[in-house]
This record gives structure tokens, sequence and C-alpha cells, in this order.
């Protein structure tokens, strides 16, 4: 067992990653890939050549890896899985009063500056499993975004 299966990375990555000369993972790698793996939120400023690429990239492979594997066995399948819909959108409605909503929902933008204001999506999401999604920030400024759960 190579010491990057022993945080948990698949195998087939770890012995590709012992070929490839990565024999101990870095202080940055050890810290953040069991961390990555477990679903959590990783926040790294490192210099150059510390392995703050592998500490990303090595738990996003096996993600990938393991959400095929879970599409192609089925398990994606069912109906508490996410249901793709493409009206999902932002609700006009229910939403902060210094954010614009355009009508057909589809983009949003804080009117203040100074505070948090955000807004409801007509759709939640169900199920238990792994979830992605795409966001485009537009505008200068900070910006969050994440789901709720259902």
């Amino acid at each position: 067992m190579t010491a990057f299966e022993e945080m948990g990375v698949l195998p087939e990555i770890g012995q590709a990653v012992d070929e490839m000369g990565w024999t101990f993972p870095t202080d940055v790698q050890a810290e953040a890939i069991p961390l990555i793996l477990g679903g959590g939120d990783v926040l790294m400023a490192a210099e150059t050549g510390s392995g703050k690429t592998g500490a990303f990239c090595l738990p996003i492979i096996q993600i990938v890896w393991e959400t095929l594997k879970d599409l192609e066995q089925g398990k994606g399948s069912n109906k508490s899985s996410v249901q793709s819909s493409p009206t999902w959108n932002l609700s006009v409605w229910d939403r902060g009063p210094a954010m614009a909503v355009t009508p057909d929902g589809l983009r949003c933008q804080s009117r203040e500056q100074r505070e948090w204001h955000g807004c409801r999506a007509n759709k939640g999401v169900y199920g238990g499993g792994r979830y992605y999604y795409e966001s485009t920030v537009t505008d200068e400024g900070l910006c969050r975004v994440g789901w709720s759960t259902s």
C-alpha cells in the first residue's frame, strides 16, 4: 500500500503516482487530499513546488472516476437522484431587496456591495450522492454560490 492509498486515494491512482516518483505526499497533499475526499472545503496558499496541483487534482480524478463508475452501474439513474430540468431558474419573488433577477430567472446581480443578498431557486436537491454545478461570475466582487437540500 502506497502512502497516497493510506490517505484514501484509489490503489490505481496510488500506483500511478508511485510510478511517477511521488513516493510520499508533501505536507500540503497530506493535509488536503483526505479533506477533499471526505467532502471538505480546502483553501491553500503555498510556495511553488509544494504539491498544490497534486493536492487538488488527485481527489478530482478519483471523484470523477467514482461518479462515472456509479453512472455506469446504474446507481445514478433512480428516482432519488438529482433530476436535471431545463426549467431550473431563480425565483423572481423569493429574493433579498437588493438582489436583481432577470425575468427568465437565469441571471442575478446584487445592487448592494456592503451586504449579502441572495435569492432562492425553484428547485432543491433531492436524495443523496455527489452534486456538481456551474456558475459564471460576470461582475467584480465577492460571490457565494450553493444549494440546499429538500
